[in-house]
């Protein structure tokens, strides 16, 4: 008789905006601080920086992605969170009763920095349900050793957008790794050692989850109930993981007793 396996054996979760609420105010609060660093820190004209930054995020996923390859060089560390308002993240026992009890391998795949995800997984009460944490240290140990031998010379990226002859896959590249770029994602799965096929993942950025779906990833669009192209699965709220996903639950893996092969085990998560 033939031996029928799960579909999945791996869950790579988002961390900001999925597994707690954008209600929380820690983005808008973290975009605020990326505007506020780029006058204060960088001199970039406060009237320019809306624009900019909606540049940046739109052609390099990230602000920070985009200001490094636009010729920017700055302290990583400096750089990402500054003081945000923690306190307005809240322990979710429920959530934590569903990931506790879902038999799979459980690891946040997050673009920001390690003392933020652990912070926040503190706040939610998460902190011990998730078998590692790939995060932006995970994914640019080098770009951190060799932060200050990037070119300082700045490229005018509005002008340059505002030329249409001018392709935008010429645009100058970031030094920096990050979703939703797909070789990021790659190096995500490398790192934890999981097999896209058999991996679900779950985000609420649509640009994320498109990303996701084109390296073989099956996706999770959280935030929003209804399903978009590149998504499998839509859910509104987290908490509705069961009811949409039942049988994830089916699944007879022993995540406790994961070790990532040469990486670092269990019991240190963040996978760096």
């Amino acid at each position: 008789m033939e031996i029928e396996y799960p579909k999945y054996d791996a869950l790579l979760f988002d961390l900001d905006d999925t597994l707690y609420p954008l209600s929380s105010g820690i983005a808008r609060e973290c975009g605020q601080n990326i505007k506020d660093y780029m006058v204060e820190k960088l001199g970039i004209d406060k009237s320019k920086i809306l624009e900019l930054s909606n540049s940046l995020y739109k052609n390099y996923g990230t602000t920070m992605a985009g200001l490094r390859a636009i010729g920017y060089n700055f302290d990583y560390d400096d750089f990402i969170h500054g003081r945000l308002p923690y306190e307005n993240i809240k322990p979710d026992p429920i959530l934590r009763s569903l990931l506790l009890s879902l038999p799979l391998r459980k690891i946040i795949f997050t673009n920001a920095d390690k003392l933020h995800a652990a912070r926040a997984l503190e706040k939610l009460g998460l902190e011990d349900c998730f078998q590692g944490i790939v995060c932006f240290e995970s994914l640019n140990t080098t770009n951190r050793d060799n932060n200050n031998d990037y070119n300082n010379e700045i490229f005018d990226i509005i002008g340059y957008l505002s030329d249409h002859k001018n392709p935008v896959s010429a645009l100058p590249k970031t030094p920096i790794v990050c979703k939703p770029s797909e070789n990021a994602i790659v190096k995500a799965l490398e790192i934890a050692d999981i097999d896209p096929q058999r991996t679900l993942f779950f985000d609420d950025s649509v640009r994320n989850t498109q990303a996701g779906k084109h390296i073989g990833l099956s996706t999770v669009l959280v935030g929003t109930s209804q399903k978009v192209k590149f998504a499998d699965y839509a859910l509104e709220n987290i908490h509705n993981l069961k009811e949409a996903l039942p049988e994830l639950w089916e699944s007879e893996a022993k995540p406790e007793k994961v070790r990532y092969s040469g990486k670092l085990a269990v019991e240190t998560p963040v996978i760096a």
